[in-house]
């Protein structure tokens, strides 16, 4: 099944005009304020009124790829795929037929764009309807121990897709698979008067808190260079996926595993492993009229983030110190990595880690396909997050 997302069509429609009035007023290359190009080697890319995430570049390194929530004329969205010249432009829709607006107003929430080495193909991510943080709205939360809110995480389904650049198909029609969100089972007790309840089962993953904290993307995916393979993660380890194929095949060694990324030469998966500091653990249930949901709840906590590196058959896993979201340089000789507030790069090989100026409040790194430029996500003054890309020629 495929989901989509509904909106209240008059706010669509005023909310659209006024994106748009901003981006007629002020284009992708001039800030408000001042020159984009805020120096000769680094320059803020997007200026949209929400976030712009997960950069990607186009194969031959002439426009940045990203998820932007809301574009154009198109209502306000959780994530439309678009591209921008990276000296700055017109930001188009980088796939056809998919976000298009429709006459109930549905929409999809697509993130993580990331094109295969041929260039002819983009993998891609669909995030599913949420979980609702409370399953028994209007109810009375009692726990043992006592806490005073017990949400449900929120990622409840991804699905990962492939599609040719020049489809004209539906989206539904695309390769993809379907992929659970690990952190809430559900099950059933009964109850002596009301009959069968809901016993949701929760484990809330430090993944799962990544995303409701921060939207952060740890689920990513990344193309093996022979471009027959996609590795992903499922929040709790890496898994390799051959488009066409029914099933994934896990990574040995890869426990609490988020962001891969596919070395150039194919020998070895980065990532980063999420240590949990701690856990909680309390039972609780939803009363309105008497039980209408128990909870089995566990809560872990984040702990340190671990970059590390593995082979895609479980073997010579390294661990290179702290850090998230790697990405590596085209001739696989430095991998660039989000450690603290800013952007960092390092030897795979090990070594001494070094700042990239101009990258501090960045995440999300891509390499250009020419390894001169970087491009990462940064949040602005006001929130929400913009693409910026610095010259690494520096």
């Amino acid at each position: 099944m495929r989901w989509c997302y509904p909106y209240a069509a008059g706010a669509l429609a005023l909310a659209g005009l006024v994106w748009l009035a901003c981006r007629d007023d002020v284009s992708p290359f001039e800030a408000v304020d001042g020159d984009a190009r805020l120096t000769e080697t680094v320059w803020r890319l997007t200026f949209s009124l929400k976030d712009d995430r997960s950069p990607a570049w186009s194969l031959n390194g002439d426009s940045v790829y990203y998820a932007a929530a809301g574009f154009g004329h198109l209502p306000p969205d959780p994530g439309v795929l678009v591209g921008l010249p990276r000296d700055g432009g017109v930001a188009q829709p980088i796939l056809t037929n998919v976000q298009l607006p429709n006459p109930l107003g549905l929409r999809h929430w697509l993130v993580a764009p990331a094109p295969d080495p041929n260039g002819e193909r983009l993998a891609f991510v669909e995030i599913a309807p949420l979980w609702d943080p409370n399953p028994c709205p209007g109810a009375t939360l009692s726990c043992d121990p006592a806490r005073s809110e017990a949400p449900l995480p929120p990622l409840r389904q991804i699905i990962v897709h492939v599609r040719r650049f020049d489809a004209t198909n539906a989206l539904e029609a695309d390769t993809a698979l379907d992929v659970s969100a690990p952190g809430v089972t559900i099950d059933s007790v009964e109850d002596p008067i009301i009959g069968f309840v809901p016993l949701y089962v929760v484990r809330f993953h430090p993944f799962q808190r990544l995303f409701d904290q921060e939207r952060r993307f740890t689920f990513r995916t990344t193309w093996a260079p022979d471009g027959e393979r996609l590795a992903y993660s499922d929040g709790l380890r890496v898994l390799i996926w051959t488009p066409g194929e029914d099933e994934p095949v896990s990574v040995p060694g890869t426990e609490e595993a988020v962001w891969p990324a596919w070395s150039p030469d194919g020998e070895w998966i980065a990532y980063s492993r999420i240590e949990r500091a701690d856990s909680a653990y309390c039972t609780c249930v939803y009363t309105a009229l008497g039980p209408c949901a128990y909870l089995d709840y566990t809560e872990f906590s984040l702990g340190r983030h671990i970059l590390s590196l593995i082979r895609p058959d479980g073997s010579g896993l390294t661990e290179l110190g702290e850090g998230d979201e790697p990405a590596w340089s085209p001739d696989g000789e430095t991998l660039f990595f989000r450690r603290g507030n800013q952007i960092w790069r390092m030897s795979p090989d090990g070594g001494e880690a070094t700042p990239v100026p101009g990258t501090q409040g960045g995440r999300e790194p891509a390499v250009s396909p020419d390894g001169q430029h970087l491009a990462f996500a940064k949040q602005s003054e006001g929130d929400d997050y913009d693409i910026w890309v610095v010259s690494l020629q520096q």
